[in-house]
Order: C-alpha cells, then structure tokens, then sequence
C-alpha cells in the first residue's frame, strides 16, 4: 500500500508504530537488533569478493570476532573497486550510485553503490522523519496530503536526491520546481525558480541545507534578481505580502518567512545546522528538524518531536564510536589504531568519531566517515526513549568543512600551494564564522625572509589562492554563486612567527584546525588580537 494510502486508511498508531516503532525499543533490544542485521550483512559480505579482501578468507563468527578482526577503513580501501563501479565484487547487487567529492582524496569524486535493501530501508526511514517532523507530540501528527514543498536539495547523484526519487510513488508532493524540471537547472536557478513558485503558489514542507536554509530566509524576497515584484504572487499570497509590509513599516520591523508562510515543517541537513537553528526558528517560527546522513551511509540519524537530540536508525548501519581522546592520539599518529565502543558502553556529554558498517548489503565496513557526534544523554526519561541520543558536531579535525558545500584537508591546501607557485615558507588553516554566522576559511600564511617587502600582500596572495581552489574543488565555487560568502580569508604573519611559537610553547601549531589556545597564543606572537577559533575544534 502506498505511503499516502496509509494516512487515509490506517490508524494513526499504526501507522506510528510500523515507521517510528523503533523509539520504543530498550536498549538491550536495539543492540540486539543491532547485532542481527551485523551477522546478516557479515554473511553477505563473506560471499562477496570485497568483504574477502577486507575481512579475509575466514567470515567472523560473532560480533566481537567483526570487531576484532577486521580494521577500520576509509575511502581508499574501497577506491578501486567502487570507482571502476565493480558490481559483480560487492556484496549485494547496487541499483543506484551516488556520488561526493572525496576530501583529501587521489581523485575529485567518491562512488558509493546502494542495494534495493538499502533504498527500501532509507525509504521507510525517511518516512519515519516526515511523521517525526509532523509530530507535536510522540504518536500525535499530521502530514497534509498533497503538500508542496520546495526543492532546495541538490540533485543525484548527490545524496540529498534520493529524497524526491524514495517518495516518488508513494507519496504525491508538489515539489517546487517539478523534479524532472530542476534535473536540467543548475542548482542555482533551481532554488530560485523554487522561491518564485513559493511566493505564487505556498509551500507547506521545506528540507534543505542549514547553511541553505538560512541563506534563503536573510534574502526571501530579494529573488535572483533582487528585486520582487506584486506580479510575482498569487492573489492569496499577495494579500499576506500586503499585510506583512504594512506590519513592517508600521512597526519598524523586516518582513520574516513565518509572515508569508505557515509551514507544516521543515526539516535541515549539514554540518552547522545547531549553529542556525535558533535563527531558522525565529523567521520561520516553526523548530526545524534535523537529520544526518552521508552518501556513504545513507540517512542515519534523526531528531523526534522534541527536537532535542538525534537518534541513530537501528537499521541503517552498525555503530561503533572512537571517543576523541582516541581519535586525537590518531590524529598525532597515523600508525596508532583507535579503540572502539558500542552503543551500550557510551558516557554522556562526550565528543566521539562514528564508525559505520552498512547493513543491508552496503559496501562499506567498520568505515570512517569522518564525522564527530556528541552523545548528549543515554536515555530520555522525558520522551521515553532508552538509548542514546546525540549531537551532530563536525567534521573530523584534519577536515574543514565550510557550509556543508566543501572540505578541505591539509592535502588539498598543499596542492593548491603547489599549484600556485606562491612561495610560502608556513600556514595553518581553521574554519571561524563572521558576524552573520557564515563559515569561512581562515589562512595564517608566513612567507620566508627573503619575500618580505615583496608586493605579495595578504588580498595578492588570497586572490590568487582562490583561483586555484576555485580550480581544484569545484564545490569550492558553489559557496559563493548559492549562499555569497567569502570562504577564504587570509592574514599574513611576520617571518619567524612560527619558530617563535614553537619555541613558546614546545610544539609545531597544527596545519588544520589548530586548539583555540594554540590560536591565542599564536595570533599573540604575531601581534594580532589574542582570541580563539569558534569551530568544535577550537
């Protein structure tokens, strides 16, 4: 039976208890399921020739023989099987390819193959998001039939475009534009044809990036041309324009999103979403509700209707969790290798790397996304929900990632120097976000003594870094045509400033990501105004 059939025909809480059911599961039951679909995919694994080359010849047994045994792996492990699109190596037979740019990567994209069992699990969990976003209370929704919904994500192959696909069928939403019409718009225009049919038709529903999301509500009604004309609505929807803007020059006060339009929900995805979602709130006067996932993985994770913490898919993956002090002697030494911990043996209030073993035929084993969780509770009494719960924080610290669009990694900052030619002697490189809450890269950059008093100053040096990034990542582009924001800002410090700092303080200041004392200290030396970073890092 359809999606849509289900809400006409069936009981509310069954329709809650067959997409949301999940929430009510103990703890030892949601590591008991856990542990099934674990064995289950590890049998998929043994019969496929991927799963031989990274488990071995000899299939583990148990849970504790996977963890044992096998070893955490990235991208690269996988790099020449998925990149050639080897079908027949894998463990279930992929129906959909998506893609990512690889960070730090030996090529500019990533391939990751998804199973039907995978698009069916990723559909029902996606329908599980759209009753939590709906819901006021737990069991309690409403999902309009037909509702429109703006089309702010981008396309396949990125992840974000299998939501419209995994609907299609299911349910009839008015997406805004049409899917087939936004597949032959750059994104650009797509988001702009999408706020022009918002503003003649409404919308009810709306997911997109946070970094996205906030852009679009500090600039509504500039549209793409900055200017917004009474033509540009509906009669219905122009009488509400009419009424904020005599509100608004009445009372002195902007004309915010919530003015123009009464949202059932919305729902946001990216890497700063907790960094707008108290703004985001304020325009659209509505809490959204966040989710994570990854092309990788899929969607993993969700918040309820509290809106107070994500959830982790019992379903979706196998979770393992590096606490930081683990991932930080990592990140000192390659050749160490981190201790894991499941999710019965977490501790509150601690950042902890995940690491993910796909199930339902997924490629991707005991694998190192590269993203850092905060578990804030282990249980929510208030809720009644008996597992952890957690918050999204950041990439991991030798990845910058600005705005959800691009991440840099201290190898990508070395091609594009070397591409440059610039003749740097020392850098270092961490996000900070300005005044309205846009992320941006900032450089440190010392040249040696032999290039002072050449012309090369800092607006020289980041015009012509940014050619090359534009070069090297296009995403990189994508931040300042989608959100206008200036992602690099470079300060030139005095020769010797990092030899000093060494000396002061008994070790190098990372390339990526240094700690915020380090930047104090650092930014002390060289004469500047001694503050920290603002990012998770720092």
């Amino acid at each position: 039976m359809r999606f849509e059939a289900k809400l006409r025909k069936e009981p509310p809480e069954q329709l809650w208890q067959e997409y949301c059911g999940f929430l009510e599961l103990p703890l030892e039951g949601y590591m008991q399921m856990q542990q099934h679909l674990l064995m289950e995919q590890i049998t998929l694994l043994g019969a496929s020739r991927l799963g031989r080359s990274l488990m071995g010849n000899t299939v583990p047994e148990s849970v504790e023989e996977f963890r044992a045994r096998v070893p955490l792996t990235k991208y690269a492990d996988y790099a020449d099987t998925l990149l050639m699109r080897r079908a027949e190596e894998l463990p279930a037979t992929p129906v959909s390819w998506l893609e990512t740019t690889w960070e730090g990567g030996d090529y500019p994209r990533k391939a990751a193959p998804y199973s039907a069992s995978m698009l069916n699990t990723y559909r029902n969990n996606l329908f599980a998001v759209l009753l939590l976003s709906h819901a006021s209370k737990k069991g309690q929704f409403h999902v309009r039939p037909h509702a429109r919904v703006l089309y702010a994500l981008a396309p396949l192959p990125y992840a974000t475009g299998l939501f419209p696909e995994l609907m299609k069928g299911e349910a009839n939403f008015q997406f805004m534009p049409p899917v087939q019409e936004a597949l032959t718009l750059p994104f650009s225009q797509q988001m702009s044809q999408g706020l022009k049919l918002a503003l003649k038709k409404d919308m009810n529903m709306f997911f997109g990036m946070s970094s996205l999301l906030y852009y679009i509500s500090q600039n509504l009604l500039a549209g793409s041309d900055g200017k917004t004309k009474l033509t540009d609505f509906s009669p219905k929807m122009l009488i509400r324009y009419l009424a904020a803007r005599y509100r608004s020059r009445r009372d002195n006060t902007p004309i915010l999103p919530k003015d123009l339009f009464g949202l059932d929900t919305f729902v946001c995805v990216g890497n700063d979403s907790t960094l707008y979602k108290g703004e985001l709130e304020r325009c659209w006067g509505k809490k959204p509700l966040e989710i994570v996932g990854g092309t990788e993985p899929g969607l993993i994770a969700t918040e309820t209707w509290s809106r107070d913490g994500l959830v982790l898919f019992p379903d979706a993956c196998f979770y393992e969790f590096i606490p930081e002090r683990e991932m930080v002697k990592n990140l000192d030494d390659p050749g160490y290798v981190p201790r894991t911990y499941l999710m019965n043996e977490l501790s509150p209030n601690q950042l902890y790397e995940i690491v993910l073993t796909v199930l339902k035929g997924g490629s991707f084993i005991r694998y190192r996304v590269g993203d850092v969780f905060r578990c804030l509770r282990l249980k929510n009494i208030k809720d009644g929900i008996d597992f952890p719960q957690f918050e999204f924080v950041d990439r991991v610290p030798d990845v910058i990632d600005i705005g959800g669009f691009t991440r840099i990694t201290q190898r990508e900052i070395e091609k594009v120097l070397e591409m440059s030619r610039l003749n740097v002697a020392c850098w270092s490189a961490f996000k900070e976000y300005d005044d309205n809450k846009h992320a941006y890269l900032q450089m440190f950059i010392e040249l040696p003594e032999s290039e002072q008093g050449s012309p090369a100053g800092a607006e020289v040096i980041k015009e012509h870094l940014s050619v090359y990034f534009r070069y090297f990542d296009q995403d990189y582009q994508s931040l300042k045509k989608l959100i206008k924001v200036e992602p690099l800002k470079v300060t030139m410090v005095p020769t010797g400033s990092y030899r000093r700092f060494e000396e002061y303080a008994g070790h190098k200041l990372r390339k990526i990501n240094p700690p915020a004392a380090d930047i104090v200290d650092f930014r002390g030396i060289c004469g500047l105004e001694r503050k920290g970073g603002s990012n998770a890092w720092q």
